[in-house]
């Protein structure tokens, strides 16, 4: 008789949210409709709701986070405020908002709005209204703390109290890796009635390096004394390695775009002016966690060699191989990336580095080595695979991960909990 083995605890699953454009509805639709529990939420832009419609009403009856972006950190920029088109939207003024615009009964007001909207679209879950952190906290880090406790306020009112607020701290990586700076704001979040933080930090995202990666990390440290699940939005790719090393609890990410939070087109016109016509989706080689554009995806696969490597062979996702993975790459990246998200989820939290390393980061970079022979734009994918496998793997020998980011739920977190 086998003496038993003690099996370790495993945790509720990593959090995974997507965040569908203006074209990626009818995919998402579908995806849904086929695995219902591959995501944790799905996050709603308001200026396109009558395109969402029908997929926030089935996000809904999937049981799953349907979370509303109140767009506050472009309707506050001169140029994000043209391109979200405010008319559209109950909480914008008529020009851009400012913190002065914002404070006092105009907050309420703002407040007040905002929550009466989540209520009549039957949103599950609403982002805080901030705004972007670039050369200073303040006054914006008080600000949106006065919002954040009129929304809850809002809600708690209209007998909400079940909707949690998620807080996107929308910051630039100068502040971000500031120990003295991240200590003020992690004060100033420990007051709020937030039940997650997400982190949008520019300039940060899937075609991020090794040094930026570990400061990620060692920043994420800091913020799980919030107590509070942390969720790494625009970060694709390297959010995966952010779930490994317990950085955060949770990724977004955008179909196959969105990978990658930039500041700048917010803050500065394009030179060549804004293209009307939005990109076809990319393809993903989840191999390697690279994207290419269709057309060349079309003639990398021509490579037998690559067709054989990179092509996927996951007859549940792609039946056909590649030409299905072709013929809809939406569908095949959110399968491919559940997939990612689920194995990892599947193993326990101080397993979950090494994991990493072994099962992805490690074939990766020698897969990336014989494509880029193939396709020179991944050239700088192989180079970026290699600095984080360098990076992470002194990571996990010499200072493994110390704290672990809780786990997003979907639910709201009474503040005695919190650390």
């Amino acid at each position: 008789m086998e003496t038993p083995r003690l099996i370790r605890p495993v945790g509720p699953p990593l959090g995974l949210y997507m965040r569908p454009g203006r074209n990626d509805h009818t995919a998402t639709l579908e995806f849904l409709g086929e695995r219902p529990g591959g995501l944790s939420g799905v996050v709603f832009d308001p200026c396109i709701e009558g395109r969402q419609r029908e997929l926030r009403l089935e996000t809904v009856n999937a049981g799953i986070d349907a979370v509303l972006d109140p767009r506050s950190v472009e309707l506050s920029t001169e140029v994000g405020f043209e391109r979200v088109a405010p008319g559209r939207l109950p909480w914008a003024a008529s020009s851009p908002h400012g913190p002065s615009s914002l404070a006092g009964p105009n907050g309420e007001a703002f407040a007040e709005s905002l929550a009466a909207y989540v209520l009549d679209k039957g949103f599950s879950a609403v982002l805080a209204p901030t705004h972007y952190l670039d050369r200073n906290l303040e006054p914006w880090l008080s600000v949106d703390a006065a919002l954040t406790h009129a929304l809850r306020r809002a809600l708690d009112a209209a007998r909400a109290q079940a909707i949690p607020i998620y807080y996107p701290l929308v910051i630039h990586s100068d502040l971000f890796r500031s120990q003295a700076e991240r200590a003020k704001v992690v004060a100033s979040l420990l007051a709020l009635p937030i039940d997650a933080l997400w982190l949008r930090v520019h300039p940060f995202g899937a075609s991020s390096g090794p040094l930026a990666l570990r400061r990620y990390i060692e920043a994420c440290e800091d913020l799980h004394k919030l107590g509070v699940p942390l969720i790494g939005e625009r970060t694709g790719t390297i959010g995966v390695a952010l779930l490994a090393f317990g950085a955060v609890g949770g990724i977004e990410s955008g179909i196959t775009f969105g990978e990658r939070f930039d500041a700048s087109p917010l803050i500065r016109r394009p030179r060549g002016g804004n293209d009307p016509f939005l990109p076809p989706p990319r393809v993903y080689l989840a191999e390697i966690g690279a994207f290419l554009p269709r057309r060349d995806a079309e003639a990398f696969f021509e490579n037998r060699q690559m067709k054989i490597t990179l092509g996927c062979r996951d007859t549940s996702c792609c039946r056909r191989g590649t030409s299905d993975t072709l013929a809809a790459p939406r569908r095949h990246f959110m399968i491919q990336r559940v997939r990612e998200v689920d194995r990892l989820s599947r193993a326990p939290s101080t397993l979950r580095p090494q994991l990493y390393l072994d099962d992805f980061l490690r074939p990766a970079t020698d897969l990336a080595l014989r494509a880029a022979q193939v396709e020179p734009a991944l050239v700088s994918v192989r180079k970026r695979l290699e600095g984080w496998r360098q990076t992470l793997g002194a990571m996990a020998k010499n200072n493994p991960p110390a704290s672990f980011s809780i786990v997003p739920e979907g639910i709201r977190i009474p503040r005695r909990e919190r650390a």
